[in-house]
């Protein structure tokens, strides 16, 4: 059934998400739909118009790549990425969704020349509510509840991630585990209420001595680990030795009698030929419990493998 001009236009206006045709060259050819301003912003004024002309060069350079491959390979992609309104040239800033929009974009080539120029369709879906859901669901996956520090899983997917930058780079990394001395004895004197308060006032004083690329993670009980990255072991036993000093100095309360929370450290480097997680901590472990059944309130320096 053949549809005239007019109801064909209005097909394309009502679409709930945003289509685009897009050149070759890098041109809209059209832009229609997507009229829901809690959703989207207006972008029919971009018919016409090409992408390094309204968008960001990176962002530009970005969206012809996907264009391109679409069109070298002849068959549909899908693809997420995030825009904000600010990002795109001659827009209403005032009508649409401020910040970042998260969009699932697909891709699919056309089977014929669009005024004289090979080009694709492009469906773009707002999914700024599923990528922050997963975000969150992520964030929690890898996050100690208690603390607000990374937990085991993260810790353990960052050491692999290190060992193999090790192996491929040589980058120097070091593994702190540490954990509070007498801690069962503090629960079992004042409660866990304050054995928890003593694990965030930890977390807490290791997260502002630690760089942004340093990991810290609680990884079990009153067990914590810090993966010291492009450090090596001189380094991390410095690193470490300030922790253990600051912890000792800060983490006092007073209460029916005087709480002094000390921590024993192990420090292990990653070695030549480390082939495993688990072999540097063991490493990591043996040293800790050195420390441990040494006197505590101490670090210990791992040997190497």
């Amino acid at each position: 059934m053949g549809l005239d001009a007019a109801t064909a236009r209005e097909l394309l206006s009502a679409l709930p998400d945003p289509l685009f045709v897009i050149t070759e060259s890098g041109r809209y050819g059209l832009a229609v739909g997507g009229n829901d301003d809690g959703h989207y912003h207006d972008g029919s004024h971009l018919a016409g118009c090409y992408l390094h002309d309204v968008l960001p060069r990176t962002k530009a350079d970005w969206f012809m790549d996907q264009v391109r491959g679409t069109l070298d390979s002849g068959r549909m992609r899908t693809v997420e990425y995030a825009l904000a309104g600010d990002d795109v040239a001659g827009l209403d800033k005032d009508r649409g969704p401020a910040g970042d929009i998260w969009f699932e974009g697909r891709i699919q080539p056309m089977s014929t020349l669009f005024e004289g120029e090979r080009a694709v369709v492009w469906v773009a879906r707002n999914i700024t509510a599923r990528s922050e859901l997963e975000a969150e669901l992520r964030r929690m996956s890898e996050t100690d509840a208690l603390t607000g520090v990374f937990n085991r899983r993260k810790l353990m997917e960052a050491l692999r991630h290190r060992i193999a930058e090790f192996r491929r780079y040589g980058q120097p990394t070091t593994l702190i585990l540490f954990d509070v001395d007498h801690f069962k004895r503090v629960n079992d004197t004042f409660g866990h209420g304050i054995g928890d308060r003593v694990l965030c006032d930890i977390a807490a004083i290791c997260s502002r001595q630690l760089r942004d690329s340093d990991v810290l993670a609680r990884i079990g009980g009153e067990e914590f680990a810090v993966l010291l990255s492009n450090t090596d072991l001189a380094t991390g036993e410095k690193v470490a030795e300030r922790l253990r000093t600051s912890i000792a100095e800060e983490v006092q309360y007073k209460l029916e009698q005087r709480v002094d929370v000390t921590i024993s450290a192990g420090v292990a480097a990653l070695c030549e030929g480390e082939e495993s997680v688990d072999s540097v901590l063991k490493r990591g472990d043996n040293a800790l419990y050195a420390a441990k059944h040494g006197g505590r309130n101490r670090v210990i320096v791992a040997a190497a493998a």
